[in-house]
Formats: C-alpha cells, sequence, structure tokens
C-alpha cells in the first residue's frame, strides 16, 4: 500500500464517525395494545431501548427493555405510569419518544408536543406541553391520568358558548387548573357558510386562522407568560383541537425554534387522530356539537363536499398559508410573538432552556 492509499483510507476512517454522528436518531412510539407500545427508527441499524416513568430520567436510571435490529421493535409498556422510551444507537446518538397521542379513553386529539426537533438538533421534551380538544368527554380515569402526569395548567381557548355547553370537567374536580376568557367568535363561524370552493375554504381558514391573533390575544398572551414561568405541565385546548389549538401549537413550535415544515406537519396530524369523517358525520347527522351549534350544524352540512373537507380537516395548505400571510404582515411568528404576546428574546431563551433538551 502506498503513501497515498493509505492516507485516503485512514482519512476515510477518520471522517466516518463524523458523517455517521450528522444522521439523526428519529423515533416515534405508537400504542398497539393495552400493554404494548410499538417504536419505529430511522438513522440505525440496531438500537438498545430503556424506559422511564420520569420523561427527564438519566440513562443510567432508566430500564432496560430490549436490543433490537431493523426499524422497529414491540415493547410491554402499560398505559400508567406513562412510559418514555430511550432509543440508544451503538456509537452514542439517542433520542427520548413517547405516545404523541394520550391513550384516554375520552379525550379527543390530547396530544404530546415533545419530541419535535428544533434548530441544532435539540428536540421539545416530552411531557411539558400538551394541545388537545374538547376535554368534557374525560373520564374519572383519564383525569387520574392527567394528574398524574403533572398537568396542572388548562388554558382553554374556546368561547363562553362552547364552554358553557361543554364544560371542562376539571372546573368541579380537584386538578389542573382552567383558565379562560370571554369572546365572540359568530362572525367566524358566519365567514364560513359563504364557502362555495375548495380554493374559498384554504385561504377563507388561513385567513380566519390570522384572525385568531387579535380575538384571542389575552388567551395567547396569558398562555407564553405560565410557559415563560415554567408553570406547568400545561395544555391548551380549543373543540376540535386544530385550528385555535393549531396556531397557539404553531406559534409555540416557531418560538422553540422549530422549521416551518416541522410546524405544519404537526398541524396536519390533527386529521390523523380526528379525521374528517369523524366531523363530517356530526353534521350530517344535524347534531350539535362541541364547537358549532346545531343549527349551524345544518348549515355546515349543506356547504360543497370539498369545502367541508378542509373545515373538518387540518390541510396543512391552510396553516402553510396562514403563517406566509403573519410573515408579511409581522416579520413571522417569532416577531409576532415579541410585538403582540409579550415574549422578548430573554423570554424566548427561558423558554427553550425549559423545553428543549
Amino acid at each position: 500500500m502506498d503513501r497515498r492509499q493509505f492516507l485516503t483510507i485512514a482519512g476515510a476512517l477518520a471522517l466516518a464517525p463524523a458523517a455517521n454522528a450528522a444522521v439523526a436518531l428519529d423515533a416515534k412510539a405508537e400504542r398497539t395494545a393495552p400493554s404494548g407500545v410499538r417504536l419505529d427508527w430511522t438513522g440505525a441499524g440496531a438500537v438498545s431501548v430503556l424506559v422511564s416513568p420520569d420523561p427527564d430520567a438519566r440513562k443510567a436510571a432508566m430500564r432496560p427493555l430490549k436490543t433490537a435490529a431493523g426499524t422497529s421493535v414491540s415493547v410491554e409498556a402499560p398505559v400508567s405510569p406513562r412510559p418514555y422510551f430511550l432509543v440508544s444507537a451503538a456509537d452514542g446518538r439517542q433520542t427520548r419518544v413517547a405516545e404523541r397521542l394520550l391513550p384516554l379513553e375520552g379525550g379527543r386529539n390530547f396530544r404530546d408536543l415533545g419530541g419535535w426537533r428544533v434548530a441544532g438538533g435539540q428536540q421539545v421534551k416530552w411531557g411539558k406541553i400538551y394541545r388537545s380538544g374538547v376535554m368534557a368527554g374525560l373520564t374519572l380515569a383519564d383525569m387520574e391520568y392527567l394528574k398524574a402526569l403533572g398537568v396542572l395548567t388548562i388554558c382553554d381557548l374556546r368561547s363562553p358558548q362552547e364552554r358553557a355547553s361543554e364544560p371542562n370537567p376539571f372546573l368541579n374536580t380537584p386538578g389542573p387548573k382552567v383558565l379562560a376568557t370571554d369572546y365572540d367568535m359568530s362572525a367566524s363561524m358566519a365567514a364560513l357558510m359563504t364557502m362555495k370552493t375548495r380554493e374559498d375554504a384554504l385561504q377563507g381558514f388561513a385567513d380566519a386562522y390570522v384572525g385568531f391573533l387579535d380575538m384571542l390575544t389575552p388567551h395567547y398572551t396569558d398562555m407564553f407568560a405560565r410557559l415563560v414561568a415554567n408553570e406547568g405541565p400545561l395544555a391548551f385546548n380549543c373543540s376540535a383541537g386544530k385550528d385555535r389549538t393549531g396556531m397557539a401549537s404553531a406559534l409555540i413550535l416557531s418560538v422553540l425554534g422549530a422549521p416551518r415544515a416541522t410546524v405544519l406537519q404537526d398541524y396536519a396530524l390533527t386529521q390523523v387522530y380526528t379525521p374528517p369523517s369523524y366531523y363530517a358525520k356530526m353534521a350530517q347527522s344535524g347534531g350539535g356539537g362541541a364547537s358549532v351549534t346545531a343549527q349551524q350544524m345544518q348549515a355546515l352540512a349543506k356547504l360543497p363536499p370539498e369545502v367541508l373537507q378542509v373545515i373538518m380537516g387540518s390541510d396543512p395548505e391552510v396553516m402553510r398559508r396562514a403563517l406566509a400571510i403573519i410573515d408579511a404582515k409581522h416579520g413571522g411568528p417569532v416577531a409576532l410573538t415579541k410585538s403582540r404576546f409579550g415574549l422578548t428574546d430573554q423570554k424566548i431563551a427561558a423558554m427553550r432552556k425549559a423545553y428543549l433538551t
């Protein structure tokens, strides 16, 4: 072997670990049985899986579950206490993962904002910030489960009529503090009824999302103040958990440094967990829902199917357009939170320190 060959091979070996480290180790967890969870990962051929009920547990304090090759494995994990997994590759790369959709009996779209990657490769911590739809259907077991997770504050983004129709069960029992502020959203509902085409619906919904920034200024300001104060774990919700809640989630993830593609991915998950067909059936039956009256449901049922699909779904194009408007009007969602919702560079740094790992 001549000197040139030796240097070429040595250089390749020296660069291999760095190249390997650049490949992110990503994983997801999904419950497949009452006592079983499936883990899927990319970026490694073999991993070790550890578990703990503590989302911030040190690796040495976690219980080894399984070593597996390939890209997925099923593990034993009861619903409670909530399992938080550490998926670790042989080269030292690791990622924490938990079930994104909480396994609640009566929850609607109640999910964890943890796990999303942000600029610099950090992750949003699991078990700190939750987003949800209406909570009126929570069972006693669900409520005990959420209390065991340590949820301290619920920011209810619904209107007074919605809250009266389906009150949060924690209002009448010890548990998280439920916070809400009154406002009128009848004009927003009336605008929905004028949509005739899919394009009308996409743009109309995007405009409505931007309108939330004015309508819900007190709600979003209070929510961010509590996040800055690390007053949590904290949950925020509306009725479907996709529109007013979707904008709140987009703002939070943007502040934490998530790329736009990740913000849109989080938004789109609602139609995975609560597909449009769920709400379409409610509209077709003429029954009252958590976010609309029976009369409004009947009116929605008369809309063109392509319009109803957008209204009942979470097409990422809606959020993409809404954020594009925010970019043009306010310089982006982070700049918006600083000019409108009380954040500063110092407060944003505090949030990133509290909620990123």
